[in-house]
Parts: structure tokens; sequence; C-alpha cells
């Protein structure tokens, strides 16, 4: 099998297909497209420390903004509060299974999963360890990217909040605040990801590594020939 040689001198638009010669820009600046004038790819200076960073971040939030009230209603005297994840098995509960999995998957499930495989892979890539499960699990980010929908259920949180302001008194709890911080932290690490330097890496590391176990497995096999 012939093996494929990828051409790091050219790169293409995503939006109208022209093929450009790539430069590498300053820090700072962005590459253009010539025909669509789309953004082919804006420079982010320590992408790979902001992105463990954050997603660090969005992991510890997680669980209380999970788990902690987010919000406290004070109707007539009778309080109630509640969780994203009882919720979700609320909705459930109640026969709204379809609604309930929906939350359950994209306000919680698909989220975390992210999180973890965004730390995983920019660790990797920092410590220069990275090997073609980084490339799929990264790939794999890149697909769940479009499930992920903080922003819906907090736009779900502040209906309700308009709705009920007039007829209960409404408590904010700490589960808010770290819902609130999870979501800008989601939405920010996105923005520092330099998607385009992460490939590089990837790919360089990648190739290091399988040329280090192929001098490995040729090392072993002249000792053993030597023995």
């Amino acid at each position: 099998m012939k093996s494929v040689k990828i051409r790091e001198d050219i790169l293409l638009c995503p939006d109208c297909d022209l093929v450009l010669e790539k430069i590498e820009n300053q820090p700072g600046t962005k590459l253009v497209c010539l025909r669509c004038h789309a953004t082919l790819r804006s420079y982010v200076v320590n992408t790979v420390e902001k992105t463990m960073a954050l997603s660090m971040t969005g992991l510890v939030l997680f669980i209380p903004a999970m788990f902690l009230p987010l919000l406290s209603f004070d109707v007539i005297g009778l309080e109630s509060s509640s969780n994203i994840i009882s919720s979700a098995i609320a909705m459930m509960r109640t026969g709204f299974l379809f609604t309930g999995l929906a939350v359950l998957l994209t306000s919680i499930l698909i989220p975390l999963v992210k999180l973890l495989i965004l730390f995983v892979v920019a660790f990797q890539v920092q410590r220069g360890t990275a090997t073609k499960n980084t490339a799929i699990a990264f790939r794999l980010y890149k697909h769940l990217d479009e499930w992920g929908m903080l922003e819906v259920y907090m736009i779900g949180i502040l209906v309700t909040i308009i709705k009920m302001m007039h007829m209960a008194k409404i408590h904010y709890d700490m589960g808010f605040f770290c819902f609130i911080g999870l979501l800008l932290v989601t939405l920010t690490s996105s923005t520092f990801l330099d998607e385009h330097y992460f490939w590089k890496q990837i790919y360089r590391q990648s190739l290091q590594q399988e040329e280090s176990d192929v001098q490995t497995v040729m090392a072993g096999k002249e000792g053993f020939k030597s023995i």
C-alpha cells in the first residue's frame, strides 16, 4: 500500500474551495480568502496552553453546575428548586421521554465528553505524545461540537426567569453561577482553539511516534539476531 504524502504548502478555502499558497501568519493576524474573504486561519498565541487550562476549568465547574440547584422559586411561601440532572430525570418520569433524553445528551453528556476530549488532546499535544488515536479523538470532538447545546439550555433558563419573575421570588443559587461560568469557558475554549496548529502538531508528533516505534522494533530484532 502506497503511503499518502500530505502537502503542507497549500491551503484550501472551506467556503469556496479556492486553492491558495499557504503562508505563516504572524501573531494577532488572520489569513483571508482572496475570492470570498472567508477567514482561513486566525493565529492564536499559546493555543495549547490556553485550551488545556480552559478545558480543565470547565471540568472543575461541570460537577457543581450539574448537581447544585440553579434557581429557587418562592411562591406564597412554598419554595422549590432543582438542578439540571434532576430536571432531565423529572422530564422522563412525567412522560416527556424524548425531551428528557435530549436534555441529558446535549446539556450533560456531550459537553462533558467534549471537555474531556479537549483536555486529553491538548495535554498530549503539549507533552509531544500525540498519536493516531489523538487525531481520532480530535475528529470526534469536532463532530460533537454541533451537539453540545449549553447555550440553548441557558436560553430556557432565561425564559423561565422572565415568565416567573412576576409570579414568584427568584433566588439565584450557586449552580446558576457555575453554569454561567461553564458556558463562558466552553465558548472561550472554542475561540482559543487553533485547529490548524493542533492538526499540524498531531500529524508531526504521530509520525515521530511511528518512526520511534519502528526504530525500537528494528533494534529489538538486531538484538535478537546478535543473541
